[in-house]
Formats: C-alpha cells, sequence, structure tokens
C-alpha cells in the first residue's frame, strides 16, 4: 500500500531543529572567552602621606602582582584634589609592570619651596591602566586614592645673596657691572666696627670672596654664635674707573629663611661704590667699603637692620608668602669693559 510523504511535516521538523541549534549556541556566546581568574591582582603600597618640602624628598607607591603575565601593564597617577599644583610644587613618575615581572613603583617628587606658606594637600588617584592593557588586570584590584600633606619647610639658617647686576653705557654701548665689578662681602662683630677701618674688628671667617656676581653665604646659628653683626662690601677691582662714568653701583642683598621670609635691601646711597672709583686690585690706593646690614642672631631669631637703622625683618615667622623687593629686569652685557681701553 503507497503512503503519502507529508512534505509540510517534514519541513516544519527541520525549521525547529535548525531554531534549537541556534538557541543553543546564542546561549553560549554569552559565555566569556577567558575567566578572569587568570588575570593578576594588583596591590598597592605607598610609602607615606606626610612630607616636608625641603626638596628631593620622595613618595613612593609599590605596585605588586601576585602573579606574572606576558604583557607590560602601566599605572599613571591623576591629580583630583588637594592644593598643590604640578610641576611647581611636585612631579609625577609613573610605572610599568614589565612582562614576566610582577612589580614596578611609581614615584611622586616632593620639590623644594623656600615659600612661607600653610601645610598644602595633593590627592592623587591611581587610575587604570591604558586601554590596550586596562583588562589585564583582575576587577578585584583596588586603585587607591592616596592623600599627601606636604608640610611647609622651614631652614635654621639665613642665606644671603648680595647682587649688583646694573647697566652702564659707554660709547652707546651698554657693560653689565656683575661681569666687570668684584666686590667681596664679609661680616664682622659690630661690636668694635668702624667701616673706615673694617679689618680690624673681621675675625677672618666670615665671607664670600669667590669672584662670583652674586656672591652667597649662609649665616648658621651653629657657626655665628648669638650677637650683632656688619655684612659689608669690599671693592676688589672696577673695570669702569678712568671713564668718566657717573653713577653709583648699589648692592641689593637679598635674605632668605627659607618657609620663614624672604627680603630684599638695598644699599645705602652713601655707601655704594660710584662707578669710576678704582679698587684694591686696581690701584694700590684704591679702596672702597661699603655697610650693608645689620644683622642679630639670638636663640635662633634673626633680626635685620637697614643702614638707617630701621629694622627690615625681624622673628621666627612672616605670613605673607612674598616679601621679596621685585627689582626690574636690566638691560645688562657681560661683555668686559676692558676691551674699550
Amino acid at each position: 500500500m503507497k503512503k503519502n510523504i507529508n512534505f509540510k511535516s517534514i519541513a516544519l521538523i527541520a525549521l525547529l531543529v535548525i531554531f534549537s541549534v541556534a538557541c543553543e549556541e546564542s546561549s553560549q556566546d554569552v559565555e566569556p572567552i577567558v575567566s578572569t581568574d587568570d588575570y593578576p591582582t594588583a596591590t598597592f603600597v605607598v610609602s607615606e602621606t606626610n612630607i616636608n618640602e625641603e626638596g628631593g624628598e620622595l613618595i613612593t607607591v609599590d605596585i605588586t602582582f601576585d602573579k606574572m603575565i606576558d604583557r607590560g601593564v602601566s599605572f599613571n597617577l591623576e591629580q583630583v584634589g588637594g592644593t598643590a599644583v604640578i610641576h611647581e610644587d611636585y612631579e609625577i613618575h609613573d610605572a610599568i609592570v614589565q612582562p614576566y615581572s610582577n612589580s614596578a613603583q611609581m614615584v611622586i617628587e616632593i620639590l623644594e619651596d623656600a615659600t612661607p606658606e600653610d601645610v598644602e594637600t595633593l590627592e592623587l588617584q591611581v587610575v587604570r591602566p591604558s586601554l590596550a592593557s586596562a583588562y589585564l588586570i583582575s576587577p578585584n584590584s583596588q586603585l587607591p586614592l592616596i592623600s599627601i600633606n606636604i608640610e611647609n619647610y622651614v631652614s635654621n639658617s639665613l642665606d644671603v645673596s648680595c647682587d649688583w647686576d646694573k647697566g652702564i653705557e659707554i660709547g652707546g654701548s651698554t657693560y653689565g657691572t656683575c661681569a666687570n665689578v668684584d666686590f667681596d662681602i664679609y661680616v664682622s662683630p659690630a661690636d668694635g666696627f668702624d667701616i673706615n677701618d673694617p679689618w680690624a674688628s673681621f675675625n677672618g671667617d666670615w665671607q664670600a670672596a669667590t669672584g662670583d656676581c652674586p656672591e652667597t653665604f649662609t649665616i648658621d646659628p651653629a657657626n655665628y654664635p648669638d650677637g650683632e653683626y656688619i655684612m659689608w662690601s669690599d671693592l676688589w677691582s672696577n673695570g669702569f674707573a678712568g671713564y668718566g662714568t657717573d653713577t653709583l653701583v648699589p648692592i641689593t642683598a637679598t635674605f632668605l629663611r627659607a618657609g620663614v621670609f624672604s627680603q630684599d635691601i638695598v644699599q645705602d646711597d652713601s655707601q655704594a661704590l660710584h662707578s669710576d672709583s678704582p679698587g684694591d686690585a686696581d690701584d694700590p690706593s684704591g679702596i672702597h667699603n661699603g655697610f650693608i646690614a645689620r644683622i642679630k642672631v639670638e636663640n635662633g631669631k634673626f633680626t635685620i637692620t637697614d643702614f638707617s637703622g630701621e629694622e627690615v625683618v625681624s622673628g621666627k615667622s612672616v605670613n605673607s608668602k612674598d616679601t621679596a623687593t621685585k627689582r626690574p629686569a636690566l638691560p645688562t652685557s657681560k661683555e668686559s669693559v676692558s676691551g674699550l681701553r
């Protein structure tokens, strides 16, 4: 007996089989291709969070993986808060955990800052690696927020800088006094000091006589017993002598106690060099000595007085962030004026 084949039923069954297989494949597609269980977990250890801005201080962030992988993974720090300013108060050095390694170190470098100021704050977030390596570490890794306090650095010493940079015109050209005038700076006990014979009380130790401009030195209470001192200048040579120039060359002394104060004193006109006066090396009879400032050292406190006797700065702290006098730049030349002779 011949049976009739129901092609409609066969077609329906085939469609059901295809649909079932497609659904099974679709359900498999949502499963992860690689398990994150194989990814390393990163941990972070910060060396410290309170630091002084004396300079050269470093905060380290140690990165450790619990297992090694065959690819490099980079980590960065991003400022998300605080008062500190990058490139002014601190620098960041990022890190890469190299292939087949499990550790690296990020560095936060605190920059030296002598400006008197309150404690600065800094909030840095460890950010996820670059997009190329973002999924190479376990999602269980906790990327920390690092909060840092940067304390004001206060020096026990007084740093002094004496500068006499000025432009003097001769024959239509401008010549710099730093290149042509050599001052030496000395400090003497105030007791018995006479500017007309300053060597009589000079002890031979406290001096800045290098031929540099500016001349610099440090008054450390460990080397300067409590008492009063006179800072004065001695002219060694003057390349402008004999040219008939008629100008004063005062010394500007900058007194800096890091983290406390910075103050300029401009030498009084009565004590400043006249540009046509010879120095010791120019003429055996040449001599010029000038009073710059009086400095009192007492129990770690510095009191500075100018020629008139007025206290310019006194005390252990100054609240202002910038007490230094700003001076305009002068058109000067390093060319020696002696070349005109």
